[in-house]
């Protein structure tokens, strides 16, 4: 009988939850690149270290969320698997020039290097990135205007 009654209330509970759930969408990874982008920008706009560490904080976050996103579409397999292989390539170098070039760029006081990386060869990552979102009908994501 507790048995019965411990899958019922599973079941019930499941129901419930179920309406709340999120699928990942191409969408939610152009809302993540935005956010980890603007951040990394807030970021080399700071003087104040305390700042520079949360701003770097929120920039890791935003990037987390993008890979476990980017991840389970691709094990989901509902979109072209070679355009999302084409943006983790591309998201992979654009953070490893970010995380070992830029920002320690940043850090020792070279900002017309870390500007240089950042208006050239980051630009044109988040550019081919950007068309790969929209190869996916990520162009037709909603943004919310705040």
């Amino acid at each position: 009988m507790q048995k019965n009654t411990l899958i019922g209330c599973i079941a019930g509970m499941s129901l419930f939850i179920m309406p709340f759930a999120h699928a990942a969408t191409i969408c939610d990874v152009k809302t993540q690149l935005t956010e980890a982008r603007t951040k990394l920008v807030d970021m080399l706009g700071m003087t104040d270290k305390a700042q520079q560490t949360e701003a770097k904080k929120a920039v890791d976050q935003a990037s987390t969320a993008l890979e476990t996103t980017l991840e389970t579409l691709l094990k989901e397999g509902t979109l072209d698997k070679a355009k999302l292989t084409q943006f983790q390539e591309t998201w992979a170098a654009f953070k490893k020039t970010r995380e070992e070039e830029i920002i320690p760029a940043f850090q020792a006081g070279k900002m017309e290097v870390a500007k240089k990386l950042a208006t050239t060869v980051q630009a044109e990552r988040v550019k081919t990135m950007n068309e790969v979102i929209a190869g996916l009908d990520g162009d037709k994501c909603k943004t919310d205007k705040k």
